[in-house]
Formats: structure tokens, C-alpha cells, sequence
């Protein structure tokens, strides 16, 4: 009883482990994606070229996932101290949430090898399956008014009001408008969605079930051919 129990516990905790490492994985390629997605405004709005307004963009990238201590400065497009002050929250949310994913995902193999090892790996399948069907089922929810769930995003892991920015302010926020962050909520959902299924699919491939599912097909069309003749 114990050792079952034991054994389920390490499947959950792979399951948690896989789930971190998903995210963080999603997490950084979805930031390293974010260039394709920025709003490029009207001259009217921003009297900046484009490739002066990308790589300002860029060195906010640069600076966002630097583990070193620095201070945000760019080039062309002017930061008020609010925006530099949400930027380095963001900046520290960031590199937790990388740090998390990859010493999650160092985790998360390792125990995954091991309970390949030990003839486990049938027990990580059925809380990954609970899992994925969840994230499904929840996934679309902040879609239905993402408007109301980003500034609730806001409200909970800030205590402050620098992430409202002013435009005549600070005009970074016209590259960065909420249709922005809603393309990159959808590319970090399919993202881990992906790593998910590619995940569920190293595990049968693993317990063979593909394979199973292969020869049970087999078996049937041969008993088919025997039936009829």
C-alpha cells in the first residue's frame, strides 16, 4: 500500500515537474517571439522608423533576460521612471519563471529516466492525461474577456500601478498594445500544448503502445481474412 502510494506521489510530482518545465520552456519562446507580434504605429503616433523602433524593442528584450544587475536605457524611445520601475518587476518575474522552468525540466528528466528505468513510466501517463484534458478544458477562459483577465493579471503580481502607462508618456506602450499580449497568450498556450502532446507521445512510444494499438489492428484484419475464407 505504501509503495503504491509512494509510486503515485512520484508520478504527480514528475507530472507538477514536466508542467513548470513546459512553462518556462514557453515562457522564454514566447518573449523570444514577441518581435513578430509588436505594433508598429502611425507616424502620426510615433515619428520613429521601424528598425529604430525594433531595435529599441529588442534592447528591452536583451535586458529582460539578462541575470546580471543592469539598468533599462533605450536608444530612441523615452522610458519615464514608472516604465523603467515595471520593467525591472517584469524583468525579475522573467527570469524566476526561466529559472523555475529549467531547473524543473533538469528535474523533471531525471526522474523520468529513472521510472523508465524502474518500469514506472505507465504511471506518469494517467495524471499527464488528467492534466492536458484540464488545461483544455480551462485554457479558453481568459479568452472570453481578456480585457477584464489582463488588468486582473496586472492586479495580482503587482503591487503597484507602474504597469499603466501613459502614451504621451511613455510611447513604448503604442508597440505594445492589448492585442499584442493576446497573440502571445495563444502562441505560449500552443507552445506548451505542443510540448504536452510530445510529451504524452514519448510516453507511449515508451510503453509501447503504439506498437500495441499497431498489432491489435493487425490481429483483427488477419481474423477478418480467416473469417472469411
Amino acid at each position: 500500500m505504501n509503495g503504491q502510494l509512494s509510486k503515485n506521489i512520484r508520478a504527480i510530482v514528475t507530472v507538477v515537474l514536466c508542467l513548470l518545465a513546459v512553462s518556462g520552456i514557453a515562457l522564454f519562446a514566447t518573449v523570444n517571439l514577441s518581435p513578430l507580434f509588436i505594433h508598429l504605429p502611425a507616424r502620426g503616433q510615433f515619428k520613429l522608423g521601424e528598425g529604430v523602433i525594433r531595435a529599441d524593442y529588442c534592447r528591452l528584450l536583451v535586458y529582460l533576460q539578462q541575470p546580471w544587475p543592469t539598468r533599462l536605457s533605450l536608444a530612441n524611445i523615452p522610458l519615464s521612471s514608472h516604465a523603467v520601475d515595471h520593467f525591472r518587476d517584469v524583468r525579475h518575474l522573467l527570469l524566476i519563471g526561466e529559472a523555475v522552468g529549467l531547473v524543473s525540466m533538469v528535474l523533471g528528466v531525471w526522474l523520468l529516466a529513472k521510472q523508465k528505468r524502474q518500469g514506472q513510466l505507465l504511471s506518469v501517463l494517467l495524471p499527464l492525461k488528467w492534466l492536458f484534458y484540464m488545461i483544455v478544458m480551462t485554457v479558453w477562459i481568459p479568452l472570453i474577456n481578456f480585457s477584464r483577465d489582463f488588468v486582473c493579471f496586472h492586479q495580482l503580481l503587482f503591487n503597484n500601478q507602474d504597469w499603466i502607462f501613459v502614451p504621451s508618456r511613455d510611447p513604448i506602450i503604442l508597440v505594445m498594445p492589448e492585442e499584442f499580449f493576446w497573440h502571445l497568450f495563444i502562441i505560449f498556450v500552443v507552445i506548451a500544448i505542443t510540448l504536452l502532446l510530445l510529451l504524452w507521445g514519448w510516453l507511449a512510444s515508451q510503453l509501447g503502445l503504439f506498437k500495441l494499438r499497431t498489432d491489435k489492428t493487425d490481429d483483427g484484419r488477419n481474423q477478418g481474412h480467416h473469417d472469411n475464407s
